[in-house]
């Protein structure tokens, strides 16, 4: 890591940074991993999330630099991890307390979970083998392709599409874009939702080569598998090898990427040397894509972008996900209705008495305004 790219601590003077990665093996002995987890990072004052289970490990988690380092240099130590690819960068303390603590960057979990992540909330028709995922293609190799596939003197170029498999709030904010190239945003609100939507998307999908990203690799490898499980007209299935990390890596002016890669950790974006901003905000569309504030949907507790201009304390929002599915529901004290602004669709919300809500006011693009007590 080259010393410009190194951040110091303002208090301490030490450089701190974030350190992702996972490994997809049969691991016999759980007890011995965490058990090995538990006294390294504490050791080394790690926090973060460690998540454990018989197919590999998935972690995410901060500390020194040098810290960090060490506790590479110990994971390599066992034969389980061998072309493990460690994300490892520099990073700024947190922004806040309030963004530390729902990233989980206050101390350090560690547990043993079923899957590392959640494909599906509920079970699948049969077991995935990762093995059999989409072939990994490095940044350089991704581009190359893009590349190709957006000539239009390509022939095949009809036959390639992109598919995001992150969640809309991560997408809002940074996304590729390649001229020729159809890129489908499954516009989900987490990442159990997207085998549905292959579900109901296959024929999209069927007979084309399938270019997937997302943020650091891992989401890929099971969503790869799952579109392959599908059989004759879905084996040319591709992942990009690290994520858009990786990529931005490589391509430190975005090269097709736009905008900034949503992180789940304290950084909570990162962007290229030419980072436009590509999100906007919820209410008056502003150009905007900060998510450090937190504001969340109110419904479905999804990440929202709110302007500085626009946010206040005492409002409500329905996301956008929200809206559209009509899952909108306020609850209203008293059986006091619900104030409907004429930009929003009535047929989005409905109603519920309650003894525990003040009355709601739902102003345009999903905002609900808390009404004074009486």
């Amino acid at each position: 890591m080259a010393a410009e790219e190194i951040e110091q601590h303002p208090q301490d003077g030490e450089c701190y940074g974030v350190l992702l990665y996972y490994k997809y093996a049969i691991f016999t002995d759980l007890e011995q991993l965490l058990n090995f987890y538990r006294s390294n990072c504490a050791s080394l004052s790690l926090v973060g999330r460690v998540r454990l289970s018989t197919h590999g490990v998935n972690v995410t988690v901060g500390g020194k630099l040098s810290a960090l380092e060490e506790h590479i240099s110990a994971v390599k130590l066992n034969d389980f991890f061998e072309g493990t690819d460690f994300k490892l960068a520099s990073c700024h303390e947190p922004l806040n307390d309030r963004v530390a603590k729902e990233c989980g960057f206050t101390s350090l979990s560690i547990r043993i979970v079923e899957e590392l992540v959640t494909l599906s909330s509920f079970p699948l028709p049969k077991s995935l083998d990762v093995s059999n995922a989409g072939a990994h293609l490095s940044a350089v190799e991704f581009h190359s392709v893009l590349c190709d596939a957006g000539n239009p003197k390509e022939k095949r170029k009809n036959r390639t599409l992109l598919l995001d498999a992150r969640n809309l709030y991560e997408t809002r904010i940074g996304k590729f874009s390649t001229p020729n190239v159809e890129t489908l945003d499954p516009e989900i609100r987490q990442y159990s939702d997207l085998p549905s939507w292959i579900d109901n998307n296959a024929e999209k999908l069927k007979g084309k080569n399938i270019l997937m990203y997302c943020t650091g690799g891992i989401r890929c490898e099971m969503a790869s598998a799952y579109i392959k499980t599908k059989g004759a007209g879905f084996e040319h299935v591709f992942q990009l090898y690290g994520g858009i990390q990786r990529y931005l890596e490589q391509y430190p002016d975005g090269g097709f990427f736009r905008g900034k890669n949503f992180v789940f950790d304290h950084r909570v974006s990162v962007g290229s040397s030419d980072s436009k901003v590509l999100g906007t905000c919820l209410l008056c569309n502003s150009s905007f894509d900060d998510y450090s504030s937190r504001n969340r949907c109110n419904f479905c507790r999804m990440l929202v972008l709110i302007c500085k201009n626009c946010q206040n304390p005492k409002s409500m929002y329905a996301c956008e996900l929200c809206q559209k599915n009509g899952k909108a529901v306020y609850s209203v004290l008293d059986m006091k209705a619900v104030e409907i602004s004429e930009a929003v669709k009535p047929e989005a919300f409905s109603t519920l008495t309650s003894t525990e809500c003040l009355p709601i006011v739902v102003q345009q693009n999903g905002k609900g305004q808390r009404c004074p007590e009486d």
